[in-house]
């Protein structure tokens, strides 16, 4: 009886293992995918990090402007002045010396909706810019803040950067000068008014 019971009492603990095993192994599956869906968003925040540093390096305002949408340059007021408040800013005597490093940030966010087959993503990205002058020495870095929509299947030409926000300063307290409205579109740029 004795036997049967140790028998019985390693069959059941076998299963159980083997279930735990099952679904420990899934679960690494499993997070491999949701890995690649953020290293995926971090590649579109990466690349729109990286024009828009080109478009300040090099002033070069027509590629700025490409990075925002048609929808998005029609629902941002004053879009034109608040592009040139971007160059204005950045080419102020406060950010001299050369570009030595920019990345993208920790503190990036994700997020997706789907309706009746349409899909939107919203990529929230922030990199710190750092400059040295020619002898090394540290000048003031900045902060860029995005919110960059590399799907949009609920409006036409919306691809691109729908929230911008730059500066010297942290720019997590900005909520209460960037996006007033609250429609997800909007440009912040060192503090001008447009």
């Amino acid at each position: 009886m004795k036997f049967k019971v140790f028998v019985a009492f390693l069959v059941v603990c076998l299963l159980t293992g083997c279930t735990s095993v099952v679904n420990i192994a899934r679960s690494l599956h499993d997070s491999d995918k949701i890995d690649n869906y953020i290293y995926g968003d971090a590649i579109v925040a990466n690349e729109y990090i990286e024009k828009v540093v080109k478009a300040l390096d090099t002033n070069d305002r027509e590629l700025l402007i490409s990075l925002f949408p048609e929808y998005a340059r029609s629902k941002i007021d004053n879009f034109d002045e608040k592009i040139d408040n971007i160059f204005r800013g950045y080419n102020s005597n406060k950010f001299s010396g050369k570009i030595i490093r920019f990345k993208l940030d920790e503190d990036n966010d994700y997020e997706s909706t789907s309706d009746k087959g349409k899909l939107q993503k919203k990529v929230y990205a922030s990199t710190t810019i750092e400059f040295a002058d020619d002898g090394g020495e540290y000048n003031f870095p900045i902060q860029i803040y995005m919110l960059i929509r590399p799907v949009d299947d609920f409006h036409e030409n919306n691809v691109g950067i729908s929230k911008f926000a730059i500066d010297s300063l942290n720019l997590h307290f900005l909520s209460d000068k960037l996006d007033l409205e609250k429609d997800g579109y909007d440009i912040y740029a060192f503090g001008y008014e447009a």
